[in-house]
């Protein structure tokens, strides 16, 4: 009996409980529950730069590499974002054999792509082919002619007691086409002769053109140089074909 009376109360009643309190609790926390499923949600749809896929420029690249115009990728390799697509594209642009090899390997090894893997087989393969061939030298270029008086015999001068000082004028050298630290134009850089070839013929009205060999491709390059990249893009855009001021090596 005095469990009873302990438990329903003096009076014999349950204990008053503020229901009304109870229900808010309940709702606040089902609340709290939709907002953390809600909030993320929304977070993104705000974002989308957050979540959204990097763009995926491999159909350019291909479409440019079976074009053989492989010097437009220039104009789209800041923006590649992608590992592979980005080792295949420097690779694709490099004036370095053994660096271009290294490339391809490091994107087969590291970042296989189902897309861009047959590629860089076959680039490797090509590369090692012309390692097993004989060296490759630029054509079309004409041989200096010998000074004046090559076939003459050097005069002898004299020897007198006291030597008399000559003034020696400095004269600035030639610049030879393989200088470094100079530029030239690239037209193109084909895996196909002919197509570089073709691109001769269609540029011999503005100056004197060479195919240079290198990594297994054709490039075509004009015969003249300049001293720094902004003096030979600034050549190039007078000439109606699109290039790109690479250093000479």
């Amino acid at each position: 009996m005095a469990l009873i009376n302990r438990v329903t109360g003096r009076h014999g009643h349950l204990p008053y409980c503020n229901y009304s309190s109870m229900e808010t609790m309940l709702s606040f926390r089902k609340l709290t529950r939709k907002l953390i499923i809600v909030l993320p949600a929304v977070f993104c749809l705000s974002n989308p730069r957050l979540y959204a896929a990097p763009t995926s420029y491999t159909p350019q690249i291909l479409q440019y590499v079976s074009e053989d115009k492989v010097y437009l990728l220039e104009n789209i390799r800041k923006n590649i974002s992608i590992p592979s697509e980005k080792l295949v594209v420097d690779a694709l642009l490099s004036e370095d054999g053994p660096q271009a090899a290294y490339l391809y390997r490091k994107q087969l090894a590291e970042y296989p792509d189902p897309s861009l893997d047959e590629l860089s087989r076959t680039r490797l393969s090509a590369f090692q082919f012309v390692l097993s061939g004989p060296l490759a030298f630029p054509e079309s270029v004409p041989p200096m002619a010998p000074p004046p008086d090559a076939g003459k015999p050097a005069a002898t001068v004299p020897v007198k007691e006291k030597p008399v000082q000559q003034k020696i004028i400095a004269t600035p050298p030639a610049t030879p086409v393989s200088e470094t630290g100079l530029y030239t134009l690239q037209f193109g850089s084909f895996s196909n002769r002919a197509n570089a070839e073709n691109l001769v013929s269609e540029l011999s009205a503005y100056g004197s053109v060479s195919i240079i060999q290198q990594g297994g491709l054709h490039k075509v390059r004009l015969q003249k140089s300049w001293r720094t990249e902004k003096e030979a893009k600034i050549a190039g855009s007078s000439i109606p074909f699109t290039s790109v001021a690479v250093p000479l090596r």
